[in-house]
């Protein structure tokens, strides 16, 4: 293994953060009630364990716990509930 690997983990993790933070201000924006800004907060809270996540230095530890699978489907699951309660 190079010592790149673990460099290009944590940078993809942060892109995905930065992904995910900017859906939740898509969501924040075109939010008509306050269960569009509940949702919004689901998903920016999301970003910030992405965040977290890409900060680790031990990967494993982070995958051991099961978090990253978590974080990674329930933005897509509130953008979709999002829309369609557009």
């Amino acid at each position: 293994m190079s010592g790149l690997q673990a460099e290009r983990t944590r940078l993809a993790w942060n892109r995905t953060a930065l992904a995910c933070a900017g859906v939740g201000a898509l969501i924040v924006h075109g939010a008509r009630g306050p269960l569009g800004f509940v949702l919004a907060g689901v998903v920016l809270a999301c970003a910030a364990a992405f965040g977290v996540i890409g900060a680790r230095r031990r990967y494993r530890s982070v995958m051991d716990g099961r978090v990253a699978v978590v974080c990674a489907v329930l933005p897509g699951v509130v953008a979709a509930v999002a829309l369609l309660l557009r």
